[in-house]
């Protein structure tokens, strides 16, 4: 059948809610089905068209002894917790780890880790098999010094369709500090671009995957002052900077554990910027606060809405999924499990005895579908340096790896 005959109205919202895989199939039918798949339209359709129980997590892993080889995400249903596959990372780097930036729409922006972090930085959907790779920047000289320190971020500008890299550079030289800079990659220009600085404030996190109101946070603090906290928020629709003031968490904890300092992360609660604030004592957490700043921007709604006293092994607190369950790494056998903050109950463990890393959220899309390189699940894929594909496989890569920086 011709789509010729069939509404684009009704084609949309037909082929708009089949899984990706079935997608790319259909545009075997005719020339018509083929460009509609590419068009951006579409995918924006397929991606409002997705429904909540296709949404998945990934959490990924280190396989080996103490978390010493390849690559691995664990993909499971958001709403049931029911593993769906296991997928591993069919690229590696000269660091041989990754760190996730950001997971938005079916996108995984990834990073090198350790020393070399920020430095090379990999857009990957593992629906399409599709990586472009990014190693440019506004700042050749400076990018290249061994005692820069980078803090990235990612996230979509929905006004312009657009998918943003928000990088900041840290530079610590012997006798004094440089000034940070900052830039902005933007998928839809394929360029990078130079951004004002949050000059006045440095990161904790190397990465964050924390985007609310259309920005990015990180937990951070003044230059000047390391004993003052603050969260970092960079707006990609303006493409600046600002701060936001935390509560005073730290007069809220159990008093048996006010002589320890507790770990914070920032994370988001239905909708909204939130904090946790895990109390440890023997390295393992002994209270769970959750703040949640109920008007975006005004510091006075903070509210510690939940205070959780752990019954299990808890040995840190990998995030917040489904707008109410909070995942929790467990020692010992039982891997992690999630806790109902609205039930205020535990549900059933996912038996991992693996090195966890990050918990992001994700489904699949077809975004990216036109651009970057096609992968394939091989295990002697090596991007960093050119790929290992043999001479004419390997020609065309580089040919493709330079088009795009």
């Amino acid at each position: 059948m011709s789509s010729i005959h069939i509404p684009i109205e009704i084609l949309y919202n037909i082929l708009g809610r089949l899984p990706v895989k079935e997608i790319i199939r259909f545009r075997c039918v005719c020339k018509a089905w083929r460009d509609l798949v590419i068009d951006p339209n579409f995918i924006s359709t397929h991606l409002n068209l997705q429904t909540y129980d296709s949404d998945r997590c990934l959490l990924q892993y280190k396989a080996g002894r103490y978390g010493s080889g390849k690559d691995f995400f664990v993909a499971f249903n958001a709403r049931n917790f029911a593993e769906h596959s296991n997928l591993e990372v069919p690229f590696s780097c000269e660091t041989s780890y990754f760190k996730i930036v950001g997971s938005v729409n079916g996108l995984l922006c990834l990073s090198l880790s350790f020393t070399l972090f920020g430095r090379t930085l990999y857009l990957w959907n593992p629906s399409i098999w599709k990586l472009k790779i990014l190693s440019g920047s506004c700042f050749h000289r400076q990018i290249e010094k061994w005692k820069t320190f980078f803090v990235v971020g990612f996230g979509f500008h929905r006004r312009t369709n657009d998918y943003k890299i928000v990088r900041i550079m840290y530079f610590t030289e012997i006798g004094g500090r440089e000034p940070p800079r900052a830039e902005v990659f933007s998928l839809a220009r394929n360029s990078w671009r130079k951004v004002g600085t949050n000059s006045g404030f440095y990161t904790r996190d190397r990465s964050s995957t924390v985007v609310v109101n259309g920005c990015v946070h990180w937990f951070a603090f003044r230059i000047n002052d390391v004993y003052s906290k603050y969260i970092l928020a960079f707006d990609f629709d303006s493409e600046e900077f600002r701060e936001i003031t935390l509560p005073k968490y730290h007069h809220n904890g159990e008093s048996q554990f006010h002589r320890h300092r507790p770990a914070v992360s920032v994370a988001v609660l239905r909708e909204s910027l939130a904090l946790i604030v895990s109390w440890y004592k023997k390295h393992l957490m002994g209270c769970c606060n959750i703040w949640v700043m109920n008007e975006y921007g005004v510091v006075e709604s903070w509210s510690k809405q939940y205070s959780i006293v752990p019954n299990e092994r808890i040995s840190r607190c990998l995030g917040i999924v489904n707008n109410r369950d909070l995942m929790l790494d467990v020692s010992g056998e039982k891997g992690v499990i999630s806790y109902d903050l609205d039930k205020q109950e535990y549900n059933k463990p996912l038996g991992l005895d693996e090195h966890l890393d990050d918990l992001v959220t994700f489904h699949e899309s077809l975004v990216l579908y036109e651009e970057g390189f096609r992968l394939t699940p091989r295990k002697d894929l090596f991007v960093e340096g050119g790929i290992r594909l043999g001479k004419r496989k390997r020609s065309v890569f580089e040919l493709l790896q330079k088009k795009w920086l």
